[in-house]
């Protein structure tokens, strides 16, 4: 398993470059990020949005446009729907989400997988890092599935499962997150964590762990965190709390965060607010991932 995104990094420029759809590119960071994507032999770049927006942008940032193709597009439904196409046809690995809601992308992620592979489900992985932590640990769902029940969780863990092992995580711990109101019910986030333990135990989400505790406090009682006993994979119960739970790791923890939704191909799905730098290592788990064959075209 890679322990830092500048492994990823190492290996990225390894297996590229890669042709790639960046979506709506028209943002400085995002065409900086493309233009020293080619740079560092990780991408050969195919930009699809307004070409006027696109030349104009690539005029402020340098990047000559004479040897990259450009798909002039200015609706920005048919415009994921048409990177989700080349995706599936091999003319590129993965797409790159450039100055565009992620709802389009999600739209023609969803639609895609509905015709070509029906017993699977969309899902984002935010993969990150954080201070004392030496690995790479992964929090699904907190993009696009809103309140899975039992059946969506079992998929959605089914797919980050086998993401890890792609990334060489051979066994992930998964935890997923419940909580008890401290009364006598019994929530169905608690119910569904017993339940895909169990699942797990029977091998329907693939080589991994699914841990008894549903949270950290359960895990670390003496808040002693130690890297090899910190989950892999955190299952959240639905996507407000994957939202919360991603965004105090960027800003309370100080941690690096790395967007990626899979279906039936990988998305590279940043936040539009994220900078050059946090771009540029997102090509790199891109390659990676569309490498090691998570979310391939079935």
């Amino acid at each position: 398993m890679y322990r830092n995104f500048e492994e990823i990094m190492v290996k990225a420029k390894e297996i590229g470059p890669r042709k790639v759809a960046v979506l709506f590119p028209d943002d400085p960071d995002v065409m900086r990020a493309a233009r020293d994507g080619v740079k560092e032999g990780l991408i050969e770049p195919v930009l699809v949005g307004n070409r006027l927006r696109i030349e104009a942008v690539a005029n402020e940032i340098n990047l000559p446009l004479k040897d990259i193709q450009i798909f002039d597009q200015e609706d920005p439904q048919e415009a994921a729907n048409l990177c989700l196409d080349m995706v599936k046809t091999g003319k590129v690995a993965f797409v790159v989400k450039g100055n565009i809601l992620t709802t389009y992308l999600y739209r023609a992620l969803i639609q895609a997988t509905k015709q070509l592979a029906p017993d699977q489900v969309p899902c984002t992985l935010c993969f990150h890092e954080a201070p004392d932590i030496d690995k790479i640990f992964a929090i699904t769902d907190p993009g696009v599935n809103i309140l899975p029940d039992l059946a969506l969780k079992e998929m959605i863990l089914v797919k980050a499962v086998n993401i890890l092992h792609g990334l060489g995580c051979g066994r992930p711990k998964v935890m997923v997150l419940a909580a008890y109101h401290g009364n006598e019910s019994n929530p169905s986030s608690v119910r569904d964590a017993v339940a895909l333990k169990q699942l797990a135990g029977e091998g329907r989400l693939g080589k991994c762990e699914v841990l008894t505790a549903q949270n950290l406090y359960q895990a670390f009682p003496d808040r002693n965190v130690q890297t090899e006993d910190l989950p892999d994979i955190f299952l959240v119960p639905n996507i407000e709390t994957g939202n919360i739970l991603v965004k105090s790791i960027d800003h309370i923890v100080l941690g690096n965060r790395q967007g990626m939704t899979f279906g039936t191909a990988v998305l590279s799905t940043p936040s539009r607010s994220d900078g050059y730098e946090t771009r540029m290592t997102n090509l790199a788990f891109g390659l990676v991932l569309a490498a090691s064959g998570s979310g391939e075209m079935v």
